[in-house]
């Protein structure tokens, strides 16, 4: 093997490391809020601006980490007024919540719908022609 083609294959390997270096941090350093947030089987939108503290709506109480959900490559805190539950299946999610947007700051989010399934509702489904 020459040393042109040693070196064409050693250019075309390190640009393809940088490149999928370059993709990860890309993917992976979101920093800010998303403008829409779904949490659980629930969309949230954004309620005014972000804030130095998570605001719930606890009347002066400290808001409680309900859990987490995925921005990009990293999870981001989602915190719930006190006494509320996570997102688990059967618990009722809380109206308002706030999540940590990477740069210190909280956005709050207001439950606005429920996200869409993979199943369609019952009225959405064609009669069963064996039945």
């Amino acid at each position: 093997m020459n040393g042109r083609a040693i070196g064409c294959i050693a250019l075309g390997a390190v640009i393809f490391v940088l490149i999928g270096i370059a993709g990860i941090n890309v993917a992976s350093s979101r920093i800010g809020c998303p403008d829409r947030l779904q949490w659980g089987d629930r969309f949230y939108a954004p309620t005014g601006t972000p804030a130095p503290s998570p605001e719930t709506g606890g009347g002066g109480h400290s808001p409680v980490k309900l859990g987490s959900t995925f921005i990009g490559l990293t999870t981001r805190s989602i915190y719930g007024p006190p006494g509320s539950a996570s997102a688990s299946p059967g618990s009722a999610q809380p109206d308002l919540i706030a999540m940590e947007c990477g740069d210190g700051r909280f956005q709050t989010y207001r439950k606005a719908a429920q996200a869409p399934t993979l199943t369609p509702s019952p009225a959405a489904r064609l009669p069963d022609p064996h039945a």
